[in-house]
């Protein structure tokens, strides 16, 4: 399985998308530099309890091969899912519609 550089780069709104999810009070824990196939962040509610995987992507951003396999392999017990923007993430935690 391929895999992510050692030091891989962010996406360009990964940073803005921290800042918006922890404005809203979610505990975010970056964890892209581990590189690899390990996704970007794992964003934890105190509200609701619930944790997610994340993995930022710009517009028009595409998974990796590596991302794919990871995705498709451990779904499920952790939910997974793919942002563009903080409101997916907020979306997928059930804070807004």
């Amino acid at each position: 399985m391929p895999s992510r550089p050692r030091h891989p780069k962010t996406d360009a709104n990964q940073s803005a998308m921290v800042n918006a999810l922890r404005q809203c009070g979610l505990v975010v824990l970056d964890v892209s530099s581990l590189g690899g196939d390990c996704l970007d962040l794992f964003v934890g509610d105190p509200l609701g309890g619930g944790w997610l995987q994340v993995e930022c992507k710009v517009d028009g951003g595409v998974l990796t091969p590596g991302e794919a396999e990871y995705i498709a392999r451990y779904a499920g017990p952790l939910p997974i899912v793919v942002a563009r923007r903080a409101e997916d993430v907020l979306i997928a935690l059930k804070r807004i519609r």
